[in-house]
C-alpha cells in the first residue's frame, strides 16, 4: 500500500531518506487556514443575519418601511443611481477628496513629526501650538477655512488633511522620541554620522509605527470627508445622504450609508496591505514571538 504524504525523497548511495514538515510547521500552516475561513465566516454571520431580520420585519410590518425601507428596495435603488450615473459621480469626488486630503495630511504629517523629533527648538516651538489646535473640534475650525480660503475646494481638502496630519505627525513624533538612548550611543560607537543615524537607525525603527498611524487616519479621513459633504458640498457621497433625507428618500440614504461604508472599508483595507508590505519584516517579528 502507498500512502501519500508532503515530503521530498532523495536517493543516497542506495538508501531512501524522508524529508517530512516538521510537526510545528505543519500545524501552523493548517491553524492559519482555518483561521482565515473561520474569520471569513464570522464576519459574514451577524451583517447577513441584520439584512435578513430587516428583509423579513419590513415585508412582515413589523417596521415602517416608508421610514426603514428594506434591503431588496435599496438594492433597486442602488441599481437605479448606478444605471443613471448619480451615484458613480458622487462616488468619484468623494475619493478624490479623500485621497488628495489623506495623502497630503500623511506626507505633512510625517515630514513634521521627523523634523520635531531631530530638531529640538523646532519641536519646542510648534509642538505646544500644534497640541492646542488638536483638541479643537475639526467642525468648529471650517467655518475658520472658509474665511480664508473660500468656498470651494481647498477649505474642504485643509480640513481632511488635518485629521489626518495631527495622528501622524505625533505618532512619528512618539515613535522616534522612544527610541532608546542605548541605540543612539552604539550608533555613535560605530562612527555613524547624524544622517547615517537617520538613515539606518531611525528611520526602520518608526516604520511600524508610522504605518500604524496611517491605518487609523484612513478611518479618520473616511470620517471627515463625509462630514465636511454634510455641511458644506453639494456633491459627494455626504451631499447624496444627507439631500436624500432632506427630500425624503429613505432608499437612496441607505444606498449612501452602504456605499459611504464599503469605501472606508475598502480603503482602510488597502491602507493595511499596502503598509503590511512595507513593513513585512516587523510583521514576521510579531508572529514569531507570539
Amino acid at each position: 500500500m502507498t500512502v501519500q504524504m508532503d515530503r521530498s525523497v532523495s536517493r543516497n548511495e542506495g538508501t531512501w531518506v524522508e524529508r517530512r514538515p516538521e510537526p510545528k510547521q505543519r500545524s501552523a500552516a493548517y491553524q492559519a487556514r482555518r483561521d482565515g475561513v473561520l474569520r471569513l465566516v464570522l464576519g459574514l454571520v451577524l451583517p447577513v443575519g441584520v439584512l435578513v431580520a430587516w428583509e423579513i420585519s419590513a415585508r412582515s410590518g413589523w417596521i415602517d418601511a416608508r421610514f426603514f425601507s428594506q434591503p431588496s428596495a435599496v438594492a433597486a435603488k442602488a441599481q437605479e443611481d448606478l444605471r443613471s450615473g448619480m451615484l458613480w459621480s458622487e462616488l468619484k469626488i468623494t475619493i478624490l477628496r479623500l485621497l488628495t486630503g489623506y495623502v497630503i495630511g500623511s506626507l505633512a504629517g510625517i515630514l513634521i513629526g521627523l523634523l520635531m523629533s531631530q530638531v529640538k527648538v523646532l519641536r519646542w516651538m510648534l509642538e505646544p501650538l500644534i497640541r492646542a489646535l488638536y483638541v479643537i473640534p475639526k467642525l468648529a475650525l471650517l467655518p475658520l477655512f472658509l474665511l480664508l480660503f473660500g468656498l470651494g475646494e481647498v477649505p474642504k481638502l485643509v480640513f481632511i488633511s488635518l485629521g489626518t496630519f495631527y495622528i501622524v505627525a505625533f505618532t512619528t513624533l512618539s515613535a522616534a522620541m522612544m527610541i532608546p538612548t542605548a541605540f543612539h550611543e552604539v550608533a555613535r560607537s560605530y562612527g555613524l554620522s547624524s544622517g547615517q543615524r537617520f538613515r539606518w537607525m531611525i528611520v526602520p525603527a518608526i516604520t511600524p509605527q508610522i504605518v500604524s498611524s496611517l491605518k487609523l487616519a484612513s478611518g479618520i479621513s473616511m470620517l471627515l470627508v463625509i462630514a465636511v459633504e454634510f455641511v458644506n458640498a453639494h456633491e459627494g457621497l455626504g451631499y447624496y445622504t444627507w439631500h436624500a433625507w432632506q427630500i425624503f428618500v429613505p432608499d437612496r440614504m441607505y444606498v449612501g450609508v452602504v456605499t459611504i461604508s464599503i469605501v472606508g472599508v475598502l480603503f482602510g483595507g488597502l491602507v493595511g496591505l499596502l503598509g503590511s508590505r512595507l513593513v513585512r519584516w516587523a510583521d514576521s517579528e510579531y508572529a514569531q514571538s507570539r
